[in-house]
């Protein structure tokens, strides 16, 4: 149960969601800010299932109500997630759309989600701002989620209920993986990725473990580095013919190569050997470039880059910042 989980992780979050919903003062919207941490996301759905409900406590989650809406199919609740791609304007508008309808659930109240908001235009956050002051809203609640709310607008940040998370903890959903038959490494690196349990994901996903074993490579490549932009064009382009599968590798790709390297920069031991062995090869150069390079190449990626074009110039930064050590 993600109340219990809250509670044990988050006491500070957790009493107080609990005390808004027990006295009735339930904001309109809030704003779930602070560490980085997959259970900001469980916490929002947690919250819209209780203001769904009504019943002045944390909801029960076991309820065909609250799984509809955990699974994203209950009709007056949205979710939107920038952590892919930014949040656009047409996001924006289907909400209000959809929202300007009459209910078509029985409670009536109407929740949307807006995760990794601060991955949005100033004009898109300023069409949420007008949204969130229009008069006539009494049944519609917003539920922001940021790991930086400096980069909100301030008006933003003021009309909310702020909530601070302040620990940074995947155990539970990679505990959730490995009961689901995945090795705890993957575990580890897929709630990374999803920040979430996907019941959907496949063991044997191609795209996944296409992009776990290049990582791999790429830093096997860092003993003859010169072998970075052929193992790219030889070897990585070519391993997936499908460009959203492609697409949807590199993503992961990326994923993975910037938590190795922040792992590496945090001396994380992980119990598996040849996890580890990789970290520290990753040791061994600048790890501050590398994760600058790499989360580049991720921003590139989330403005809708061409997907070879941006690996190609990161391997040419990579390549060098390793010759500029040599001299």
């Amino acid at each position: 149960m993600i109340k219990e989980i809250l509670e044990r992780s988050e006491p500070v979050a957790c009493r107080i969601l609990e005390n808004s919903l027990r006295n009735d003062r339930v904001a309109h919207s809030y704003l779930f800010s602070g560490e980085y941490s997959p259970l900001k996301i469980e916490a929002a759905y947690l919250l819209a299932q209780s203001i769904v409900e009504g019943k002045h406590d944390f909801a029960c989650e076991e309820c065909d109500t609250c799984k509809r809406i955990r699974n994203n199919n209950y009709f007056d609740v949205i979710y939107v997630d920038g952590y892919e791609k930014s949040i656009v304007k047409d996001d924006v508008e289907y909400i209000l759309d959809e929202f300007s309808r009459t209910s078509l659930e029985s409670y009536g109240k109407k929740v949307y989600i807006l995760a990794n908001i601060n991955n949005s235009s100033n004009k898109v956050l300023n069409m949420i701002l007008k949204f969130m002051e229009e008069p006539g809203n009494d049944n519609t609640f917003g539920i922001f989620i940021t790991d930086n709310k400096e980069n909100l607008l301030p008006t933003i940040v003021s009309r909310c209920q702020n909530i601070p998370f302040m620990t940074r903890d995947f155990s539970y959903l990679i505990k959730r993986y490995t009961d689901n038959g995945f090795d705890e490494i993957d575990g580890y690196l897929l709630s990374d990725i999803f920040h979430r349990f996907d019941q959907d994901f496949d063991l044997n996903d191609e795209a996944y473990l296409t992009a776990k074993e290049f990582v791999y490579k790429t830093i096997d490549t860092f003993s003859d580095i010169e072998y970075l932009p052929v193992l790219y064009s030889l070897e990585f382009y070519k391993s997936i013919k499908d460009k959203k599968e492609f697409d949807r590798c590199v993503s992961y790709y990326l994923h993975i190569m910037i938590r190795m390297i922040e792992d590496s920069l945090k001396n994380y031991q992980s119990n598996d050997e040849q996890y580890n062995n990789y970290l520290d090869i990753l040791r061994k150069h600048d790890l501050i470039k590398l994760l600058e390079i790499f989360e580049n190449a991720r921003e590139k990626y989330l403005n809708n880059a061409e997907k070879k074009l941006l690996l190609d110039s990161a391997a040419y930064e990579i390549l060098c910042m390793e010759k500029a050590l040599v001299r």
